[in-house]
């Protein structure tokens, strides 16, 4: 794995934390103090529980906007300095001596390797579970007795089932929901018990819980070691099933009858071990949540509340989750590239003429005396044409030097650049003309000059491999270490852009470094 990538997924895992920690302290202090129903909570624990998953991701997204103008301005320091580390690069020989920094690298890109290899086994076992599931959804035997006692209650595309291999109702099947009865409970619990905990499985299908148990679970897989993101997912569990215990127990008579029900039915698993299939939902939970529950039928009629109240609390909630919202917005880093705007030039200049396309071609074939005809005839010596640049450009990058002389002493700028095309110093570091490079050097042309698109010159001439021309850059000032975010977010420097072992060996001993500095 990249350094680059290391750093970024660490960086993920590092908001990670801190968002889902203020959205547990939000979801805690909104929880405490709001009356909200059971289907409520589910829903606000279910958003936090999103908002803690997909935030971090906005280190993703673009720092900021950077104008580059067609004359080649640099970019601003600060989108140079906060850029992603430089891609891996091919090994090269060790420094007499090495710093403690430079065993970071390899230490950031161990744990991201360990984060990576929890995900992997997290979502294994969550398709071994997704196999289970299918099994025990393939080897149940309809129930048409049962699907008629819930009736009307029994959603759409759905059915009731005996199997052997589960201790208690669930459901399984994303898209063929099957409620799953173990046939001890269906002999021994009388019509009106077996009808209440089928209500509430029925209410799982209704809200789509296992979809959302499926993708609960998979963020689990990838955050595996997030402690705030797994007390949210079990507050969001046990909100889930006290919703269906209110949902079952408004079709109840009453939610005492229910809360008996749900009691007979939990007595009845006790002396068989539920099969934890992993895309299931049922009735199952840990003592603590079984009292909660209990609690929660008990009061379900002085828990309800008024419209306004609801509205009011429901809007407490909307806050909180927006507050959250705000404050990450405003608080994460950005990893992402900048987006870079290269503003087009004035059409005049962008547009030539038959003349200018005549100057063009002279200048690429090194025609001297039509070069100099043609400006002197009234040709702008600087005009571009897209695909080729300026007069001068075309000519360093044909390592044309008389050309290049004369275009100089006519007028040109030796560092106009045309988008797409670089600009003449870059084009000829880029084909390794090293006397067209001194010559535009010694007419003020900038070393370190960066141009949309195409990097800078100590770039292109570390790709085009001539350690010669490399050397003279760095010789009159050329930074080792200035690199340019470009496609994609790729970090691009003279070193991970080298050619060959040589010209990585040179910048090396010059203080190459394979990261920021």
């Amino acid at each position: 794995m990249s350094a680059s990538a290391a750093h970024t997924l660490l960086t993920v895992a590092v908001q990670h934390l801190w968002h889902a920690a203020l959205l547990l302290t939000l979801v805690l202090l909104v929880m405490q103090r709001a009356r909200l129903s059971a289907e409520v909570r589910s829903w606000v624990l279910c958003g936090a529980f999103a908002l803690a998953a997909v935030s971090p991701l906005l280190v993703l997204l673009p720092r900021e906007v950077v104008t580059v103008t067609e004359a080649g301005m640099s970019l601003p320091a600060a989108a140079r300095s906060t850029a992603l580390p430089a891609a891996d690069v091919p090994a090269a020989p060790a420094s007499p001596t090495t710093s403690p920094a430079a065993y970071v690298p390899n230490a950031l890109q161990a744990l991201a390797m360990v984060w990576l290899l929890g995900t992997l086994w997290g979502l294994l076992r969550l398709a071994q579970g997704i196999w289970q599931a299918r099994r025990l959804h393939r080897a149940a035997r309809p129930a048409p007795a049962l699907d008629a006692l819930l009736g009307p209650a029994l959603p759409r595309g759905s059915g009731v089932a005996l199997s052997d291999a589960v201790a208690g109702p669930m459901v399984v099947g994303l898209f063929a929901p099957r409620i799953l009865v173990p046939p001890h409970l269906a002999s021994t619990l009388s019509p009106p018990a077996l009808r209440d905990l089928l209500l509430h499985e029925a209410a799982h299908v209704q809200r789509r819980d296992l979809w959302v148990t499926a993708l609960q679970r998979t963020v689990l897989a990838v955050y595996w070691w997030s402690p705030c993101l797994r007390m949210l997912g079990n507050r969001l569990e046990l909100a889930r099933e006290m919703a269906c215990d209110a949902r079952a127990a408004h079709r109840s008579s009453s939610g005492r009858d229910y809360a008996d029900s749900l009691l007979r039915g939990i007595a009845g698993m006790v002396q068989h071990r539920p099969q934890g299939a992993a895309l299931a939902v049922g009735m199952s939970g840990s003592r603590s949540g079984l009292t909660q529950r209990v609690d929660g039928l008990l009061h379900l009629q002085a828990g309800q509340v008024g419209w306004r109240n609801r509205l009011r609390w429901s809007a407490l909630c909307l806050a909180a989750l927006a507050t959250h919202v705000g404050v990450t917005v405003a608080a994460t880093p950005r990893l992402g590239a900048p987006i870079v705007v290269a503003p087009d030039s004035a059409p005049a200049t962008r547009t030539a003429s038959a003349q200018a396309e005549r100057l063009l071609d002279a200048a690429a074939d090194g025609d001297l005396a039509q070069v100099r005809q043609l400006v002197q005839a009234g040709v702008a010596v600087d005009t571009q044409r897209p695909g080729d640049g300026t007069a001068l450009i075309a000519a360093a990058r044909h390592g044309h030097l008389a050309t290049v002389d004369a275009l100089l002493a006519l007028g040109a700028t030796p560092d106009l650049a045309s988008r797409g095309d670089g600009n003449p110093l870059i084009a000829a570091a880029r084909r390794g003309h090293l006397p067209v490079v001194e010559r535009l050097v010694g007419a003020g042309a900038d070393v370190n000059r960066i141009v949309a698109y195409d990097e800078t010159p100590l770039i292109n001439a570390a790709r085009s491999g001539d350690v010669d021309t490399v050397a003279y850059l760095v010789a009159h000032g050329a930074d080792v270490n200035l690199g340019v975010v470009a496609d994609a977010g790729q970090w691009r420097s003279p070193l991970n852009q080298a050619r060959n072992s040589r010209v990585r060996d040179y910048l090396i001993q010059h203080g190459a470094v394979a990261g920021r500095r």
